[in-house]
């Protein structure tokens, strides 16, 4: 079997060394990944203070974080692209598998051939992906850089134990990739398959179909599943909606792709050679789905993953608008708070102040009672102004509550986190702790800030006097707002609640865009390079159809035309379906925002749709005719006579 299996891999290498190369692309990004991850190791923060010393902790916490993200992405793209690519190559090799069936060798020994292939080729390509290892290292490192991810202090390093795990994960995705395509390899009718009988009945395996129901069962029940949750699961569903509609719509691409096609191709099928590319579309169906394959998972995690978070991005603009009753903001010291209150035409005036403050909440652990220290989303505020500039309503107490000792802590039951009035904190102000009550709970909110709220009260006065705030003002009715901005102006920087809420949401989208910009700009060339891989692949494996239809009277320049028309149609069927994909995503993203902030929020990327649509066609347009015109240049008549 080991005979067979490099002998098969060195007779039909131009077939692999696509998916050799992908294995190595992923060995090489799973491996610079993990590497950083291992490097994100935070120094020792004994020294500083605890606010410092948690930013610290959060800032390399957050490097390792993003690239082992980036790693599972790698890994999934490599098994996607790998298990297309031997689907691909077992439908190629169909004559010379029932050539092999018919000389006596069993289904195991057939899976035993295939998977030997698939472990040379997971070896050859974890050996030509380590010593990439180190520049995508350096690659990821400007991404990171580039995006202000990278803290001070970070030192890399490089332990070998990476490299070999990426090794090993190389090897073990080929055999995975592989293992669906060999025993549908086991399977193939010795006699039919010799006797030349069409293969594209039996592309629609019953494993595919199952496969594929499966995965766009578990898409649908994701979406229905958005509906019921706020929009920060729902960002992790519609990540898992992005997956496993890529994954289903590419088991079911060969039954998707005809009827989609017919429609897309209908403006080509006015030529001759339309017609032709359509009818070869339809007929080499195997081909045209392996081809659309990582065309829909481009556009599908792409597309999907960008509009989720910028409709995260919105809903947390439209929540903070929609819960905040006032006109101005005052950025000043905490020292100004009465002054402001007492300019005419004020209405209201809170002052919200963030302090190095600590709170100990309760909570559970696997040895019971124990305590959760929050040191972010800590507002100082008064409970009675803050109450007139802010639609609250909590889920158990009221702001009046905040009398004493008490605070207000957002319940969280996205993370299983819910509290009780009753239940007893700490407050850590500077050396001092103090003892407090939860006297209100409040409901669970998408903006990071003010999920706590502690009174003015607890605070020495020294402290806020100096501390900057935010001072929200309403402006009185029959009172201009601008008249009241220009007396505001004396304490400190003026705009108006918009503008303050947008500059917060650009500070977050700015955030987000660097996050998205280091995950996905690696995993999408990655993807690029497996839709040139494929259509390669589906090039070369046509010499001999092209030297017939050159022989039936078309010329080479025909020939290649056909070919482009017909890479044209597949990929964009390929867009189409991967475009369901992310309108099924965004879908769920929209029910979830509609839940948490009472209105549906979309935001389609429409330029990156529009690049990743144009780049794509393109790329169809240049390397499926090249690689026409590279297997035509060999004249039809030996072509079409030569052994198959």
């Amino acid at each position: 079997m080991i005979g067979l299996s490099l002998r098969g891999f060195r007779d039909r290498w131009p077939l692999f060394a696509g998916a050799v190369v992908t294995v190595a692309a992923g060995v090489a990004l799973i491996a610079s990944a993990v590497t950083i991850a291992a490097s994100a190791t935070p120094p020792d923060t004994g020294g500083l203070p605890p606010h410092e010393a948690a930013t610290v902790r959060d800032a390399f916490d957050g490097v390792a974080t993003v690239m082992i993200i980036s790693a599972i992405l790698a890994g999934f793209l490599t098994v996607f692209i790998v298990a297309t690519t031997f689907s691909f190559t077992v439908a190629e090799r169909r004559r010379d598998l029932a050539l092999l069936r018919l000389l006596g060798a069993g289904r195991l020994q057939v899976r035993l051939v295939l998977t030997g292939e698939a472990v040379l080729l997971g070896t050859a390509g974890a050996a030509l992906g380590l010593p990439l290892s180190g520049p995508a290292v350096r690659m990821q490192l400007w991404l990171l850089r580039r995006a202000e991810f990278v803290p001070d202090g970070f030192v890399l390093t490089r332990p070998a134990w990476p490299g070999w795990v990426a090794a090993g994960i190389g090897v073990a995705v080929a055999v995975l990739g592989v293992a669906a395509a060999s025993r549908r390899a086991a399977r193939i009718p010795p006699l039919e398959a010799v006797r030349g009988a069409p293969a594209a009945a039996s592309v629609m395996t019953a494993g595919r179909w199952a496969g594929g129901l499966a995965m766009l069962a578990l898409t649908v029940a994701q979406v229905v599943a958005a509906s019921f949750v706020g929009v920060v699961v729902a960002l992790a569903l519609g990540l898992g909606v992005a997956i496993t509609g890529a994954v289903a719509f590419s088991l079911l691409g060969p039954a998707l792709l005809p009827p989609v096609s017919l429609l897309l191709g209908a403006p080509a099928r006015a030529s001759t050679l339309g017609r032709l590319a359509h009818s070869n579309v339809r007929d080499g169906v195997q081909r045209s789905a392996s081809t659309a394959a990582p065309v829909i998972v481009l556009v599908a995690m792409v597309l999907s993953i960008t509009g989720a978070v910028n409709a995260t991005t919105s809903a947390v603009t439209v929540e903070q608008r929609t819960r905040t009753d006032a006109d101005l903001v005052v950025a000043t010291t905490g020292a100004h708070t009465g002054d402001l209150a007492r300019l005419p035409g004020v209405d209201a005036a809170s002052a919200e102040q963030v302090l190095p403050l600590a709170v100990d909440l309760p909570a559970t652990d696997d040895e019971g009672p124990a305590t959760e220290r929050q040191l972010d989303g800590i507002a100082v505020i008064d409970p009675d102004a803050y109450g007139r500039v802010h639609r609250v309503r909590p889920v158990a107490g009221e702001l009046s509550d905040l009398t004493g000792p008490a605070i207000a802590v957002m319940q969280r039951p996205t993370d299983g986190v819910r509290h009780t009035p009753g239940e007893r904190a700490t407050v850590v102000i500077g050396d001092t702790l103090v003892d407090v009550r939860i006297a209100v709970v409040l409901p669970e909110r998408l903006s990071g800030r003010q999920q706590i709220l502690v009174p003015r009260d607890l605070v020495p006065e020294a402290e806020l006097a100096a501390a900057p705030a935010d001072v929200l003002l309403r402006v009185a009715a029959g009172h201009d707002p601008a008249t009241v901005a220009q007396a505001a102006g004396a304490y400190g920087e003026v705009i108006g609640v918009d503008a303050w809420i947008a500059a917060a949401a650009r500070d977050q989208q700015r955030t987000n865009t660097a996050t998205l910009t280091v995950l996905l700009v690696l995993a999408a060339l990655y993807t690029v390079m497996a839709v040139v891989n494929a259509i390669v692949i589906a090039g070369t494996g046509r010499r001999r159809e092209h030297a017939v239809a050159r022989l039936s009277g078309l010329t080479r320049g025909q020939v290649v035309a056909t070919t482009a028309v017909e890479a044209l149609i597949v990929t964009s069927t390929g867009l189409v379906l991967g475009a369901l994909v992310v309108a099924a995503a965004l879908a769920g993203i929209a029910v979830a925002a509609r839940r948490s902030v009472g209105t549906a929020i979309v935001e389609v990327p429409w330029m990156l749709a529009a690049a990743t649509a144009g780049g794509t066609l393109l790329l169809a347009a240049v390397v499926a005719p090249a690689v026409s015109l590279l297997v035509t240049r060999t004249r039809p008549v030996v072509l079409a006579a030569a052994r198959e």
